[in-house]
Order: C-alpha cells, then sequence, then structure tokens
C-alpha cells in the first residue's frame, strides 16, 4: 500500500494542507481555507481539520504522519502555543488532543502529529525536496517580515555554531535597527523612497524594473547589496552551501539577485514557494 504524508501550513490569515508522496517527494493534493488568527479556538481548529480532510481525501488511513508548520514562539515537542503576538487562542493550550478531535474519525487515533516551526520547515522542505540537497542550506523568506531557517544534514537547527539564537535572523542587530528592517516588503519601499524621493510598494518597484526603469532597477539592485552584506557574516559562519529565498519579495529575485555575491555560498529563489513548508512537514 502506498504511503503519504499530510502537512498543514498555520498563517496569519488562511490554512493550507498538502498531501505529499514521500517516495516522489511531491505534493499530490492541496487544500485551504482562510481563517484570521484572531479567530476562537475552535474556528481555527476547524478550518485546518477541513483543509487536511479536503487534502487527504481518500488517503486518510495511508498517512504516515501529519506534519505541521507553525510560528514561534511553540512548544514543538508539547505542542504548546507561546505566542502573544497573534493565535491568542492557541496560548498554552496542549493543541495534540484538540487537533485529533477536529479532525474525528476520519483519521485514525494514533496518526502521530508532528509540529515544526514554519520557516524551519520552509528551509527543510527546499532541503528534501532537492535533487541533490547540500550538506548546509540556509532558507530566508522575505516578505512583511524575515524568516530563517538553519539546515544541517537534513536536520533543522535553532542553535549551534553560525547560528543565532533561535535560528532567526530577523531580530538581529544592525547599525540602523534590525536585519528584519533590512530585509523585508517595507524594505524596498523604503529604499524607493531614499533613492528616488517617490513612493511604492515592492510590487509598484519590480513592475517599473521590469519596464526597463533605470531609477526602480537601482531600488533593486540596492536590495540584493543589503541582503549580501547582511546575510554573508553568517553564510560564512553556517559554512552554507546553498542559501534559498523565499516570500513574495523574493519573487523579484532576477531583479536583485545579480548583486547578491556571497562567495561559495549558491544563492538561488524558492523552488516551491507557499509549498516548500508542506514539504518541510512531510519530512519531518
Amino acid at each position: 500500500m502506498t504511503t503519504f504524508t499530510l502537512g498543514l501550513d498555520i498563517g496569519g490569515s488562511h490554512v493550507t494542507a498538502g498531501l505529499i508522496d514521500p517516495a516522489g517527494r511531491r505534493v499530490v493534493r492541496t487544500a485551504r481555507r482562510d481563517v484570521a488568527h484572531t479567530a476562537p479556538l475552535e474556528t481555527l481548529l476547524r478550518a485546518w481539520a477541513d483543509a487536511a480532510r479536503e487534502a487527504a481525501g481518500a488517503q486518510t488511513a495511508q498517512l504516515s504522519h501529519l506534519g505541521i508548520a507553525i510560528p514561534g514562539p511553540f512548544d514543538l515537542t508539547g505542542g504548546q502555543s507561546h505566542m502573544s503576538h497573534k493565535f491568542a487562542a492557541l496560548r498554552a493550550v496542549p493543541l495534540r488532543p484538540h487537533l485529533r478531535r477536529a479532525l474525528g474519525p476520519d483519521f485514525r487515533p494514533d496518526l502521530p502529529l508532528r509540529f515544526g516551526n514554519d520557516a524551519d520547515l520552509f528551509a527543510l522542505g527546499e532541503w528534501w525536496a532537492s535533487p541533490h540537497p547540500p550538506e548546509r542550506l540556509i532558507g530566508v523568506t522575505l516578505g512583511t517580515g524575515l524568516g530563517s531557517g538553519f539546515i544541517l544534514r537534513g536536520a533543522a537547527r535553532q542553535d549551534g555554531p553560525g547560528v543565532p539564537p533561535g535560528g532567526e535572523l530577523w531580530s538581529v542587530p544592525t547599525a540602523s535597527g534590525t536585519l528584519e528592517d533590512l530585509l523585508c516588503g517595507a524594505a524596498v519601499t523604503r529604499l524607493g523612497h531614499a533613492l528616488t524621493g517617490r513612493q511604492g510598494s515592492a510590487a509598484d518597484w519590480a513592475g517599473a524594473a521590469r519596464q526597463g526603469q533605470p531609477a526602480a532597477q537601482a531600488v533593486w539592485a540596492a536590495l540584493g547589496t543589503q541582503l549580501a552584506d547582511g546575510l554573508r557574516p553568517w553564510t560564512t559562519a553556517f559554512g552554507a552551501d546553498a542559501l534559498v529565498l523565499g516570500g513574495n519579495v523574493s519573487r523579484a529575485f532576477d531583479l536583485f539577485g545579480p548583486a547578491v555575491t556571497l562567495g561559495p555560498c549558491r544563492v538561488r529563489p524558492s523552488e516551491y514557494f507557499e509549498l516548500a513548508p508542506l514539504l518541510g512537514a512531510a519530512a519531518l
């Protein structure tokens, strides 16, 4: 009998579920439900369970485990949230028994439920699904914020040589604030204003750059330089073979990627983007 895994990626405004074929390391089917992180516990659980059932389809009996990519701070072993900035209804709630109850009788009661940090699982998914996974990989997501995951031989690391506390780069101090301030969507807006005096979102500057406007192209080149300068100490200290960039800002990699030079560390955009945490959940 073919074995599958099921992944859940818990976001602030929605949840995505994916059925994964571990032999082929590919996503077979996905399902999504919109649900705000401010929703009550039962509403959150119902949305997660509905997405899981739809993605699993008729394969529930063939699942090896359910992997859950969730933001932190979160006790991955105990299955309890320590978040205070969002998902207030989850705080200090033992999620495994609650989620089993929401999933209902379609899922066997002894199905392993495994939690992973969402940024770690983005990086792990990119590593796991690669035809030639490197020994050391850093995954960074560039969006409204900055997420990061450090992978050493297929395991996420939150400490150790070259790894910031908790594996989190967002709070690393810089001369002007934190690394997140330099490497997110709002950073593109700030760079655009600083270089041109004009306002615009990251999407605005990407559109202008692809239309051949030199000022917009300079904004993205400046972001690439900031990214290289900000991440080079970490790719060097960790000895990273590869840096993978995800998140919506990274969809403009063609515009800023040429400015990102990190020595022997190969830099590439994500191959899977929103599917990567689901693949990482399968690899847990």
